[in-house]
């Protein structure tokens, strides 16, 4: 089977996770905590003062944390095609490499404003670009593996073996870039304050738009134009 180089295009995320207990009380300079307390128990799996600051039971902040590693875990499995979900090397290989990425967030939490008489709190995020910093790579390997594939290289191995061989080589590129992983330009994400009596929260929209931002997904084709190609199998 010749790999499709047109079906890496998109990463869509599934938003369907973030934390987003309630925090306690109505000062305001628990806000900006708060917020900051939030993205680092989701990216990072550090869940101590996140915890602290919404009674969270620590043991489901955690859990809630590796929802998300693997939920990013899946989305690149999809992005690159890969079928690994049973295999017991690489799957937690690439939630541990979606740990390892996350663990690359960069963002500064501002402090709280008022606006409208509404509470914000801004949120400079540089996003990881991990996916066009690998784009010529993936695409460089992609052209090797099918020159291996038309050669022949690959007639003795069942399908289990060509997938595991062909997922091995995408991980490895993208666990080498971690070392020295690219950033592009801060983007400013303005999160509201939902307030209710002596609780206070961050909604759904502005959970998603921070996720959006923590890893770029406007990737830049580098394959060549195969519009008009047979796909080969």
């Amino acid at each position: 089977m010749i790999v499709n180089t047109k079906k890496i295009t998109a990463l869509i995320l599934c938003l369907t996770f973030l934390i987003s207990l309630t925090g306690c009380g109505r000062k305001t300079s628990h806000y900006s905590a708060y917020v900051k307390s939030l993205i680092t128990a989701n990216y990072l799996g550090q869940t101590g003062e996140y915890v602290k600051l919404t009674g969270a039971n620590e043991d489901d902040a955690e859990a809630l944390y590796l929802q998300n590693v693997t939920r990013l875990a899946d989305n690149l499995s999809a992005y690159y095609g890969l079928d690994i979900s049973g295999d017991e090397e690489l799957a937690p290989a690439m939630v541990d490499l979606a740990k390892r990425i996350y663990s690359k967030a960069r963002f500064t939490v501002g402090k709280t404003y008022k606006d409208n008489n509404i509470n914000y709190v801004d949120v400079s995020i540089q996003p990881i670009n991990i996916l066009n910093q690998t784009n010529q790579d993936v695409y460089d390997y992609i052209d090797e593996f099918n020159k291996a594939v038309e050669s022949g290289y690959y007639n003795d191995y069942s399908k289990e073996q060509y997938e595991y061989e062909f997922a091995a080589g995408i991980i490895g590129i993208l666990a080498d870039a971690v070392n020295e992983i690219e950033y592009k330009d801060a983007e400013t994400v303005k999160v509201r304050i939902i307030t209710s009596e002596d609780t206070y929260y961050i909604g759904n929209e502005d959970l998603r738009n921070i996720d959006k931002a923590i890893i770029a997904t406007d990737v830049k084709s580098v394959a060549p134009d195969l519009s008009t190609a047979t796909d080969a199998e």
